[in-house]
């Protein structure tokens, strides 16, 4: 397994390792599923979950629009599935919300609406070294294309962990089937700083190996607060370093060929509260 708890990325010069913790691209926001404080978790009310749209965990820079989202989705603890309702805006923050029927383990995600952007040749080569997203970089370098501008499709599966209650049923491992999952292999909800929490990368199903997650804590910044590479079975370890909010990050791309655009991207988030006391 390829293991680095520091702030590792590929390094092709001095200048692009600059312009990955610079480049602000218009389209390289994150979405996060931010859910209410854990005060606000209770059996039969409603809980609100804020969906973020940036690069500095958690701030939000623009609104979405929740209700255009192709898919919303709850798993109740015991695995059945839920409503998950648009609820309009707040400030930079799209609103979804649920009412948890019982006390344990909900999962939350959504899955956006794909949309096709262009982007000029320097602003896509920015982009890949930032995003952790090497093999295409080198792709375009090999056939001598990096000065020729991009058309991309791109499509978001941000996914939360809300523990309501102190007990309960649930399942953090099991995956829901969106394109790009990041699958905890063991409950968050029972970490303590200083552990370390598996996970599994699924694309379309299948374990995606050599994918670069990154990990965010808020007032973290931008750059992710560290990377690792997922091994030959899609798996990684992410460290934890404190308690709170934590989100868990990652881009894969593939090359499609359309006829309106070349590359398909596919982002995906995994947030979750490590508690001041790990559910035993």
């Amino acid at each position: 397994m390829k293991f680095d708890f520091a702030f590792r990325v590929p390094l092709f010069t001095g200048l692009l390792f600059v312009a990955c913790l610079t480049a602000k691209l218009a389209n390289a926001h994150d979405l996060w599923l931010v859910p209410a404080g854990p005060d606000q978790h209770r059996v039969g009310q409603a809980l609100l979950v804020q969906a973020n749209s940036g690069m500095d965990f958690p701030k939000s820079v623009q609104a979405a629009d929740t209700a255009l989202f192709a898919k919303r989705l709850t798993i109740r603890p015991d695995g059945s599935a839920g409503n998950l309702e648009p609820a309009g805006k707040e400030g930079d923050s799209g609103l979804l919300r649920f009412v948890p029927e019982h006390a344990g383990l909900h999962v939350v995600a959504v899955e956006t609406q794909a949309k096709v952007i262009s982007l000029e040749a320097d602003k896509f080569n920015e982009y890949l070294v930032a995003d952790g997203l090497p093999h295409i970089y080198r792709l375009r370098a090999k056939e001598q294309t990096l000065d020729q501008p991009a058309r991309e499709r791109y499509s978001k599966f941000p996914k939360a962990l809300i523990q309501v209650g102190d007990a309960g049923a649930g399942d953090a491992a099991k995956a829901l089937g969106l394109t790009l999952e990041i699958v905890p292999l063991a409950n968050p909800f029972g970490l303590k700083p200083g552990d370390t929490l598996r996970v599994r990368v699924l694309f379309r199903n299948q374990p995606l190996a050599d994918a670069n997650l990154g990990w965010d804590h808020p007032d973290d910044g931008e750059p992710p607060s560290g990377t690792v590479r997922t091994d030959s079975r899609g798996e990684a370890l992410v460290p934890i370093a404190h308690t709170g909010l934590m989100a868990i990050r990652l881009t894969h791309m593939t090359r499609p060929k359309q006829a309106d655009y070349e590359w398909e991207s596919f982002w995906t988030t995994l947030t979750f509260r490590v508690p001041d006391s790990p559910t035993k």
